[in-house]
């Protein structure tokens, strides 16, 4: 887990050419990551593998809720942002009431993860229950907006190809 306290926010190609020169350890790329393209860009910095999370959330097998998978399908798509008021540790969402009513300037400190967490929880379900769906938990990284409805299996057919397709032809 990252410190926001301390953290530089290093784009994910560029942390993985430092990670993949400093330490003699695999590199897994994550963050960002959506396209094929984008896994060759972190094959081609160094990463050993990469790790695609929102890219599958619009799928239907997910576990998403619809209104989930249509926020995330939004155009133009719904900014993220990260937040610890969900959960009591960052993470990046996308923007909802959740995050615009609760996570204001000048708030006190959140609480500790499994505190906040449940917290969290509570108020999600509760505000289910009334028909508020602004507070649904949305986790999403930075390429939402680049997100495809498409079954998994075929989503990953698709990245095949166009990780095919960006990666150099070497002989």
């Amino acid at each position: 887990m990252f410190d926001v306290a301390t953290d530089t926010f290093l784009p994910a190609l560029t942390l993985t050419r430092q990670l993949a020169q400093a330490v003699p350890l695999p590199v897994v790329t994550a963050g960002g990551l959506m396209t094929g393209a984008d896994i060759a860009a972190a094959l081609g910095a160094g990463a050993a593998a990469a790790q695609l999370g929102t890219a599958f959330v619009a799928c239907p097998e997910s576990g998403a809720s619809a209104a989930y998978r249509a926020a995330l399908l939004q155009q133009p798509p719904l900014a993220t942002a990260l937040t610890d008021v969900i959960s009591g540790r960052p993470a990046r969402g996308l923007v909802n009431r959740f995050m615009l009513d609760v996570d204001q300037p000048g708030r006190p400190a959140t609480a500790a993860y499994s505190r906040a967490y449940a917290a969290g929880k509570a108020l999600v379900a509760a505000a289910q229950q009334a028909g508020e769906p602004g507070f649904a938990v949305q986790w999403a990284g930075t390429g939402a907006g680049r997100a495809r409805a498409l079954p998994a299996a075929e989503l990953v057919r698709v990245l095949a190809d166009e990780l095919r397709a960006a990666m150099p032809i070497s002989n």
